[in-house]
């Protein structure tokens, strides 16, 4: 038997007669034979190393789904962890050179100013008011150290499609577990499912994304290249998200349904036949009627919702607590106080005393609740809190991941890439939840949304330039 030859590289190179592998290495076991073998061992374990360290660290950033809905502090894990494997496997410098054509690459830079521009317009804010209060810089850092995350997966073209495919029907089982073992959280009403890691607003709109996502990731021809089973899988898990969506008893999102199923049928049948968008229109339309006519919680909080809106005094003061009521009064208070801070902003206005009179539309009640909880939209509250900046930087870090994917599952005549269409259905979801809630400011909301932008942007970006990367 020919010794084997240690290229200038570190790797040993094919003896004649040996079979090349082009599955997926293990270098476990091979660094540790040849540790026992020759001196050369531990040199190749050292530079083999951070291929395995990409391998764990793109499975763990594309698991972030997971345990989301069952497991505090999950999300932050996953950012914290995969941040550092980013680091460390481009400091190591073994990640593949980035190969994108020039536009892709132009979407690739301004996706890393996207992530990078929450800190920088929070820091230029708090500036300005001269105000060193720390923990607000918490959340705008988490979209920071996404970017490590980012440049991983877009160099090193992991399959995010095939591996989110799957994690996120178990994403929905192991929620629907804990609430068959461990039961939903007693903190809120009994008819308001949840579990005890997440509130029902958060609840509803994730699973609701969950399984609309699922439902992107399906292609006409998975029903009939033999797997049927797994395009069952999915289905279920669509039935299930919108099962604990409607009873987590939250209208956040909902807006989202007809428009990622109509994207995702028009997609497929729509573009490709001149009927084909009347068609989708005319399908989405039934499914919303059928949503109400069936679904006593659907009927009830559409009609309870525009009966909120026909009945807001809009020259008076609303009088009582409703969702819809308050969530326009919560727009007309910010609207008049961007205007009166539209470069430094008011910083955590949860710190400040409510000017409970300033506003003759609002009853105190209404600004006591809108400064202390929130403005109940994404987009609105940064712009309060760091003026102009907050809102442009808010604004395209909903808008940009959003275009990416979009111009990923729409280009070309060919097959939509799987993993660009469950991306523009999770930004979907996102965009509508931004208009009636905030979605980055709770801690673990900011951490996930910034895992899987970066994940799946990566992803399209590759899918959009050709790369030949498993979908």
């Amino acid at each position: 038997m020919q010794p084997a030859i240690i290229q200038p590289n570190g790797w040993a190179a094919a003896r004649p007669g040996d079979k090349l592998h082009t599955g997926p290495r293990e270098p476990g076991m091979i660094i540790a034979m040849l540790t026992l073998s020759d001196h050369h061992g531990h040199e190749l374990a050292r530079r083999a190393s951070p291929g395995h360290l990409v391998s764990i660290t793109a499975c763990l950033v594309c698991c972030v789904p997971l345990l989301v809905l069952a497991l505090r502090g999950w999300a932050n894990a996953v950012l914290y962890l995969g941040a550092l494997g980013g680091l460390l496997a481009l400091a190591w410098g073994e990640l593949p050179r980035l190969q994108l054509p020039a536009r892709e690459r132009r979407w690739a830079q301004v996706m890393v100013l996207v992530l990078a521009a929450p800190i920088v317009t929070v820091a230029f804010s708090a500036l300005l008011r001269l105000d060193p209060y720390l923990p607000q810089f918490d959340s705008p850092l988490r979209f920071l150290l996404a970017i490590p995350i980012f440049l991983l997966v877009l160099r090193s073209g992991w399959p995010v499609g095939r591996t989110m495919q799957w994690v996120l029907p178990l994403a929905l089982l192991v929620a629907l577990l804990e609430l068959q073992v461990v039961g939903q959280d007693p903190k809120w009403p009994t008819f308001r499912l949840t579990t005890h890691a997440v509130d029902p607003l958060v609840f509803g709109y994730f699973s609701l994304a969950f399984g609309l996502m699922c439902l992107a990731s399906i292609a006409p021809g998975d029903w009939r290249e033999g797997r049927r089973w797994s395009v069952v899988l999915r289905l279920a898990a669509l039935a299930l998200g919108v099962y604990f969506s409607v009873k987590s008893f939250s209208r956040t999102g909902w807006a989202a349904v007809p428009l990622v199923i109509g994207t995702w049928a028009y997609v497929h049948w729509g573009r490709r036949h001149p009927l084909g968008s009347l068609g989708v229109a005319a399908g989405v339309a039934l499914m919303l009627v059928g949503a109400y006519l069936f679904v006593p919680s659907v009927e009830f909080r559409i009609d309870e919702a525009i009966r909120d809106v026909v009945e807001y005094p809009w020259n008076g003061v609303l009088q009582r607590e409703t969702s819809l009521g308050y969530r326009i009064t919560f727009l007309r208070i910010a609207t008049d106080l961007l205007a009166s801070n539209p470069w430094a902003g008011l910083g955590d206005f949860s710190r400040l005393p409510p000017p409970l009179h300033a506003f003759p539309y609002a009853a105190p009640e209404a600004v006591t609740y809108g400064f202390r909880s929130g403005f109940h939209n994404q987009v609105v509250s940064s712009a309060v809190r760091n003026g102009v900046g907050g809102l442009v930087a808010t604004g395209a870090l909903l808008v940009v991941p959003w275009l990416i994917c979009a111009r990923a599952a729409l280009r070309g005549p060919g097959a939509p890439s799987k993993v660009a269409m469950m991306g523009l259905a999770y930004c979907t979801c996102v965009i509508v939840s931004s208009l009636s809630t905030e979605v980055f400011d709770l801690k673990f909301a900011a951490s996930f949304y910034a895992v899987m932008t970066a994940v799946f942007c990566a992803a399209s970006l590759r899918a959009s330039a050709g790369a030949a990367t498993p979908d």
